[in-house]
């Protein structure tokens, strides 16, 4: 039978399973295994789609990155403590082609400054405020805005650097190569984790198989936990695709046990009483 039939089969066909439910392990797990490869396909499509304009832009934006860092500045760290060339306090605005983003960020839209270098005064509330700034650098610690609230990191345990426009413009080089092999990295990666995604799910089933097997005693099925597991395997299908769909869209899934609500829905749906008087086929496909 063809793979995508069984998928049609598996999502809704209450004689399919009278079926499936006869017949041994191997014949789900066989679907399974094809169905992982074949959703494994499909998720790396998708990924690759989303990630290749990200890798692209960041391809084309990596030589631009050194020039963000202004040209007469250099920054220096030794023994926990900062210092630099420049008279401060010091602001580093944002781009220009970004600064229409930022004014619309919700709670970063006060921002004007990127990061503030003010070695000479400690840090106080007041003062990171006026400066309207996402990151104040002192000469010993970096103070910075995460989701309305301030957290300050010391420096006490940063190794001596220097940093400067063209040490930046050094580590982007090294960098660069590095990009390209990101191409087969996310496509193999995401191949994967798809493949995997639908494995492990096995794992699930082991709890999940429990929750068929009682939506087949509450319809009068005796069937066992075995045959239920074996069932199992292929009531996934719909979930899993469902699922995915909605992570997709991005689709925010906050309704807790949502899976297991929707594999014991297609339980229901598919499970009826003549399975369990279906007899064993002669061969098995």
């Amino acid at each position: 039978m063809n793979i995508f039939v069984k998928i049609k089969n598996s999502i809704y066909g209450p004689k399919y399973y009278e079926e499936v439910i006869a017949k041994p392990f191997s014949y789900s797990f066989k679907y399974l295994l094809a169905f992982a490869l074949l959703f494994a396909l499909v998720f790396t499509i998708v990924v690759t789609v989303k990630f290749i304009p990200i890798v692209n832009n960041l391809s084309e934006q990596a030589p631009k990155m050194a020039n963000y860092f202004p040209q007469e500045l250099t920054i220096t760290i030794k023994n926990g403590k900062v210092s630099t060339n420049v008279q401060e306090p010091y602001f580093i605005r944002a781009p220009k082609e970004y600064q229409s983003a930022d004014n619309t960020s919700g709670n970063e839209s006060n921002i004007e400054n990127y990061i503030v270098i003010d070695t000479k005064n400690k840090f106080d509330l007041d003062t990171f405020n006026s400066y309207k700034t996402g990151v104040w650098l002192t000469a010993d610690n970096v103070a910075y805005l995460d989701k309305n609230k301030i957290s300050i990191i010391p420096l006490s345990s940063v190794k001596d650097f220097t940093l400067n426009r063209g040490k930046i413009a050094d580590f982007i080089n090294t960098l660069k190569p590095f990009i390209v092999v990101l191409y087969p990295i996310v496509f193999v990666g995401a191949y994967i984790i798809g493949y995997m995604a639908v494995i492990l799910k096995m794992i699930y089933l082991l709890f999940g198989a429990l929750l068929i097997w009682l939506v087949a005693k509450t319809k009068g099925i005796k069937i066992g936990y075995k045959k239920s597991y074996i069932a199992g395997m292929q009531l996934m299908t719909g979930a899993i695709i469902v699922i995915s769909i909605l992570e997709a869209i991005s689709f925010k899934l906050t309704f807790p046990f949502f899976f297991t609500i929707l594999v014991i829905i297609f339980a229901v749906l598919n499970l009826n009483k003549n399975a369990e008087k279906s007899p064993a086929p002669a061969s098995v496909a």
